[in-house]
C-alpha cells in the first residue's frame, strides 16, 4: 500500500533514486506540521472520515520520510535477489558441469579398468592354456623316456639273462666233463689199488716160505 501511494504521489522522487542506486538519500524533513491524532468518538459521524484523511497524511508523511530509503531498499532487496538467483544458477550450471566432467571421468576410468581387468584375464587364460600346452608335452616327452628306459633296462635284462644261461650252460658242460674225469680217474685208481693188494700178499707168502726154509721146517708138500 505503501509503494503504491508513493508511485502515484512522486514521481520526481522514483527518478532520483533510479539515477542514483548506491546512494541513499537524507531523509527529507516534512515542512507540513504533524497534526495530533484525534481522539475517536462513538457519538459523532465524521469522524471515520477525518480518521481515513488522517492515516492517509500519515502514509503520505512516512512516503516522503522513508518512501525513497524503502524504494532503494526493495531495488537493493531485488538485485540481491537477483544477484543470489544468477549466483545459484551458476553454480547449479558449475555443479552440474562438473558433475558431467566427473561422470566422464568415471566412465573413462571405469571403460579404462574394464578393458584392463578383461586383457588381464585374456592374458591370464592364454598364460594357463600355455602351461597346460607346456605340462602336457613335458608329459608325454617325459612318458616317452620312461617308456624307452625300460624298453632299454628290459633289453639289457633279457641280454644279461641270456648271458647268464649260456655262462650256466657252460659250466654245467665243464663240470660234467670234470665229473667224468675225476670218475675215471678214480677207477683207475681203484684198479691200480687192487693190484697192489695182490702183489703184497705173494710177497707175504714168499716172505713166510723163506722162514720156514731158514728154520728147516718146511716140507715140500706131497703128492
Amino acid at each position: 500500500m505503501t509503494t503504491a501511494a508513493s508511485r502515484k504521489g512522486k514521481p520526481g522522487a522514483r527518478t532520483a533514486s533510479r539515477g542514483k542506486a548506491r546512494t541513499v538519500p537524507p531523509p527529507r524533513r516534512a515542512a507540513v506540521a504533524i497534526k495530533p491524532p484525534r481522539k475517536k468518538s462513538m457519538s459523532d459521524p465524521k469522524k471515520p472520515a477525518a480518521d481515513a484523511s488522517a492515516d492517509r497524511n500519515v502514509d503520505q508523511i512516512r512516503d516522503i520520510l522513508f518512501g525513497g530509503q524503502m524504494r532503494d531498499y526493495e531495488r537493493r532487496f531485488d538485485d540481491l535477489g537477483q544477484r543470489l538467483e544468477a549466483e545459484m544458477k551458476r553454480l547449479r550450471e558449475a555443479q552440474d558441469k562438473r558433475m558431467a566432467q566427473m561422470e566422464r571421468r568415471l566412465d573413462e576410468q571405469f571403460e579404462k579398468l574394464g578393458k584392463q581387468v578383461r586383457q588381464e584375464v585374456s592374458d591370464r587364460t592364454q598364460a594357463v592354456d600355455d602351461l597346460e600346452t607346456r605340462v602336457q608335452q613335458a608329459a608325454r616327452t617325459a612318458r616317452g623316456e620312461v617308456n624307452g628306459a625300460i624298453g632299454a633296462l628290459e633289453q639289457e635284462l633279457a641280454a644279461t639273462d641270456e648271458r647268464l644261461r649260456d655262462a650256466i650252460a657252460e659250466l654245467s658242460s665243464a663240470l660234467g666233463a670234470r665229473a667224468s674225469e675225476a670218475s675215471a680217474a678214480l677207477a683207475r685208481a681203484n684198479a691200480e689199488l687192487r693190484a697192489e693188494k695182490v702183489g703184497r700178499e705173494d710177497l707175504s707168502s714168499l716172505l713166510t716160505e723163506l722162514a720156514l726154509r731158514l728154520k728147516g721146517e718146511f716140507d715140500l708138500p706131497t703128492r
